[in-house]
């Protein structure tokens, strides 16, 4: 077994090392003091191909490994841990609709974040629940074609400026985790 990295994944890794270290570590302590979110900084990231990253180049993505991912995503957190949350975010909003959507649902949901910078959230997170799924209490109930949606959600992350929210409800709490749905759920534009 070799676990030597590609040319592929250090050229990666170099450049996701590169904006950490020119671009993120000489702005986080400023963003964190004025307690603004890096929301151009973020933008600069999305530029250099580095949030997004395991959308599919069938949808208009790179398409790289997790693994190749998480390379990056090491090399971000080493600049500052906040930011890397709030870059590698959307590929955790986006997984479970790559994962369980339609193909129409992915060109839907999913194509748009690699034609323009926006964040998507996960919101899974509750207050009584923390990420305890079969212990979520945020319900949603059909209402002709929609749903309607009670409850609280909490710790998530880019939730405030997200474009599109991944967000887990339960149709019936009874049934525990096998009673859970997967909204996509527009946000701000």
């Amino acid at each position: 077994m070799d676990f030597n990295l590609t040319e592929t994944q250090v050229a990666l890794q170099e450049t996701a090392h590169r904006f950490a270290l020119n671009v993120v570590r000489p702005k986080a302590a400023h963003y964190d003091e004025v307690a603004e979110f890096p929301k151009e900084l973020i933008a600069a990231g999305y530029e250099l191909g580095l949030i997004n990253m395991t959308i599919p180049a069938d949808l208009g993505g790179v398409g790289v490994s997790h693994f190749d991912q998480a390379l990056v995503a090491e090399e971000l957190a080493w600049g500052c841990s906040g930011v890397a949350t709030s870059m590698i975010a959307n590929d955790l909003a986006l997984l479970p609709i790559l994962l369980a959507g339609s193909d129409e649902q992915k060109r839907k949901f999913v194509a748009p974040f690699t034609q323009s910078f926006k964040l998507g959230s996960f919101a899974l997170t509750e207050p009584g629940a923390g990420s305890d799924v079969a212990g979520m209490s945020t319900t949603a109930r059909r209402d002709g074609t929609d749903y309607v949606v009670n409850g609280a959600k909490c710790f998530i992350t880019n939730g405030g400026y997200a474009e599109q929210y991944t967000l887990f409800a339960t149709l019936d709490r009874s049934q525990r985790h096998r009673g859970l749905l997967c909204l996509v759920v527009e946000g701000r534009p």
